[in-house]
């Protein structure tokens, strides 16, 4: 009686071979245990799209989501790791504070209306921007395109930045695989015995 069950999406057995689709059967078997080899990887786009859609449904009731990614940082979670490999993530990582930014100026800071992903890191730009960021900018006037993919990870700690996120190409500027995303957490969520 307490069995999870899932009958009308039947998750694919290979998920990192999806093309980039990022569909329900996608979003499925992202959420099974053992069945994704990229879950961490998957929560970080899902945090982004579930933004998305949560301010399409709900946005002109007041409510807003920001994604925030709060980049590489030196905390506890590297707790097992040796000795050594936690002293290079001090010194290449940021602090828990640093890390904790993006999530502070999320929370309470007056972001404009446009911004869903704030990350911590400059970005070198290469012609697609419309604002050239210094070093001396402050607050919500640091605004990046596309970002590198590595520039993501770690880089030149500025606090926090509004960047375009990489979303899937699903012809509806990520808003299909958004809205995926949103129907299988309602699927999932009917389905448990809370």
């Amino acid at each position: 009686a307490n069995e999870r069950t899932y009958t009308s999406i039947h998750p694919p057995m290979n998920l990192p071979l999806n093309n980039g689709i990022h569909d329900q059967h996608f979003w499925l078997g992202s959420a099974i245990p053992s069945l994704s080899s990229g879950t961490y990887r998957e929560s970080k786009l899902a945090s982004i799209l579930f933004s998305m859609e949560l301010n399409k449904r709900y946005g002109g009731l007041g409510i807003r989501s920001i994604a925030v990614n709060p980049g590489s940082v030196s905390s506890d979670i590297w707790r097992n790791d040796s000795a050594l490999m936690q002293k290079a993530y001090k010194m290449i990582y940021l602090s828990p504070k640093q890390g904790s930014s993006t999530s502070l100026a999320g929370a309470i800071g007056a972001i404009p209306k446009d911004a869903l992903y704030l990350q911590p890191y400059w970005q070198p730009e290469f012609g697609r921007h419309t604002h050239q960021p210094r070093p001396s900018d402050t607050s919500f006037t640091r605004r990046y395109s596309l970002p590198l993919p590595m520039m993501e990870m770690l880089g030149p700690y500025v606090g926090h930045a509004i960047t375009e996120p990489r979303l899937p190409s699903d012809g509806c500027g990520g808003y299909k695989s958004s809205e995926d995303l949103w129907n299988v957490c309602e699927k999932i969520i009917s389905t448990e015995h809370l």
